[in-house]
């Protein structure tokens, strides 16, 4: 896989004009084809200056790429962290991945830090000295809303940000045109406010967003009005953080009006509604980016929400700002799982934020090194999860995709198997597993499963003394839906044949979703790879986990045609329902280090 690479300033010199344009566009074509690192966990090198001597003209641009490639690794070799002390003076300097450089960025513009270090311009495109701290704090949310995970970024962001206690300045920086682009950005249009009567069960009840963001919520909300597309799309994105997949669900936004409709009847946080016009603060200048030296950071006051009828000249809710109207809408299920941030000593509470660390969100595990793994190749069963119609069944049980079905089924494979329980693929699968599935879990596997595992008609019907309904296939040894007697089973399975038993089946409904998902993956898998679930599995590797990407490592020497020819190593990219995004390398080094 090519690394992504942008170059910001090219400096030729040679004795015509026609030599110039020849270098130039030798130079294109190596950066073009040159193999530069590609870095589990996406990490991004920012590079000072490449020197590359003498362009011949009369030489291919391979010849270049090899000087080019050889440069890029001396420089990488030597990179620090953008956070180290060396890092104004370095040649070269690396963040973790696509998304750090904006939480650093919007973390600095928080604490009042300068930004005055050379790599910053480079980082963040668009960036530059004397930008207003606001509109450099609207630029790094929509950086983070155009990297790989999409609306991941904006989830991680805010997380990160909270637990710093530096979320006030972001939050107040928003305009309130800025709302109905964000909301476009994320679902393509602005969602309209649900009809007043809710059904009976309350899935967007305050309860889902944890404390103490949910404070964090309330005060915004109050802010801003509990109609204003910033709390609604602030709501949605504190859903996520306690649920990832939730980015996936259709009804987000109905979920992200019970969450404001929940606080606004709360007794302890009164939401002023759209007749109750909100507290304004006074109207203040978008504050400078302030010296270091200072020591402090401007407050700053709420935009306020637009009057029924705008002033000529006004820009409409309509419209977009300059940095949100550019960035691309995410497709569904883009989140990630922030990780948990330590506040640095020395850090000022931000104005409307709790100033501490919070402990109680459930984050994703990182371990940002490559650690050893015995089961590299378990991530090789997504795509044949998706081909089972994984997608379809989530989209219909959203239920249990927020109880983490998929993981959960990995760590089945991983305990079937005897993978040790201090592999770090457990580190990364345990958040949504910790738990058991409440009990029942109804649930109907799609036609796709059906077929893909290889269900045979006539289907037989189980019904329990207790009222349960489970289906299997003709051999009655693969679960496809198990209900309750208070439902009904949905075609075909409503015309199979039938068994009363007087006594329970051995299995919950969890165990039956595990054992079918089992019976029909090893199926498919010895279908497409002529391999078994252990063969397939069982492959040493080392495993690299960011707060947005999931890489395993392995060496060359593990390359296997069947998985090859099968597809099922080709890179996933973003996996909605892991809420990272997935890549596979293949290095030179035995050790797969």
């Amino acid at each position: 896989m090519s690394a992504e690479r942008r170059v910001r300033q090219v400096k030729l010199a040679a004795a015509s004009t026609a030599l110039v344009r020849r270098g130039a566009v030798l130079l294109e074509d190596a950066l073009r084809t040159a193999s530069l690192p590609d870095t589990p966990g996406g990490r991004v090198l920012v590079i000072r200056q490449l020197s590359l001597g003498t362009i011949h003209a009369d030489r291919s641009p391979a010849t270049l790429s090899l000087v080019v490639e050889q440069r890029v690794r001396e420089l990488a070799r030597l990179a620090v962290h953008a956070r180290s002390q060396s890092a104004a003076t370095a040649q070269a300097v690396y963040f973790r991945d696509e998304l750090e450089p904006f939480v650093l960025l919007a973390t600095r513009l928080a604490q009042g830090l300068p930004l005055d270090a050379w790599f910053w311009r480079l980082a963040v495109p668009g960036l530059h000295p004397g930008m207003p701290r606001d509109d450099a704090l609207r630029l790094a949310l929509a950086s983070a809303l155009r990297t790989g995970p999409g609306h991941a970024g904006a989830v991680t962001l805010v997380s990160e940000l909270h637990a710093l206690g530096a979320l006030a300045p972001l939050l107040g920086a928003l305009r309130w045109q800025d709302g109905p682009a964000l909301a476009r950005t994320w679902w393509g249009h602005l969602p309209s406010h649900p009809a007043p009567r809710l059904p009976p069960d309350d899935v967007g009840s305050a309860e889902q967003v944890a404390e103490p963001l949910r404070s964090t919520l309330a005060r915004w909300a109050r802010t801003w009005g509990a109609g204003d597309a910033r709390a609604l799309w602030l709501a949605s994105v504190a859903l996520c953080t306690r649920v990832p997949s939730r980015v996936a669900s259709p009804d987000l936004p109905s979920r992200a009006w019970r969450v404001l409709g929940a606080l606004q009847d709360s007794p302890s946080a009164h939401l002023p509604t759209p007749r109750e016009p909100p507290r304004q603060s006074p109207l203040r200048q978008d504050a400078r980016i302030v010296p270091a030296a200072t020591g402090v950071v401007p407050s700053i006051a709420a935009s306020p929400p637009p009057s029924p009828q705008a002033p000529a000249g006004e820009p409409s809710s309509n419209d977009v700002t300059t940095y949100l109207e550019t960035t691309p809408t995410s497709p569904a299920g883009a989140t990630a799982a922030p990780r948990q941030v330590a506040r640095p000593a020395g850090t000022h509470e931000a104005p409307g934020d709790t100033g501490t660390a919070h402990q109680d969100t459930p984050l994703h595990s990182a371990t940002e090194e490559a650690l050893p793994t015995t089961a590299g190749g378990l991530l090789f069963l997504l795509p044949v999860l998706n081909a089972l119609g994984l997608e379809e069944f989530l989209a219909g049980h959203p239920a249990l995709a927020e109880l983490g079905i998929p993981e959960r089924f990995l760590r089945h494979v991983a305990e079937r198997l005897g993978v040790p329980s201090t592999d770090p693929l457990f580190r990364v699968l345990q958040e949504a597993a910790a738990e058991p599935l409440p009990e029942p879990s109804p649930f109907v596997l799609p036609a796709r499963f059906q077929a893909g595992a290889g269900a045979r008609a006539p289907f037989r019907l189980v019904r329990e003394s207790t009222g349960r309904c489970v289906a299997f296939d003709a051999r009655a040894r693969l679960p496809l839906a198990s209900t309750s007697h208070r439902e009904a089973l949905p075609p075909p399975f409503d015309r199979c044949l039938t068994t009363p038993l007087a006594h329970r089946l051995p299995w919950d409904d969890a165990t039956l979703m595990s054992r079918a998902a089992l019976l029909a993956v090893g199926r498919v898998t010895r279908r497409l790879a002529h391999m078994g679930l252990r063969e397939l599995v069982l492959r040493p590797g080392r495993l690299v986990a960011t707060r947005t990407h999931l890489d395993v490592v392995f060496a060359a020497s593990q390359v296997d045609i069947r998985i090859r020819r099968a597809g099922l190593d080709i890179n996933p990219g973003w996996v909605p329902w892991l809420a990272r995004v997935i890549q596979y390398h293949y290095q030179d080094d035995e050790t797969g280090a």
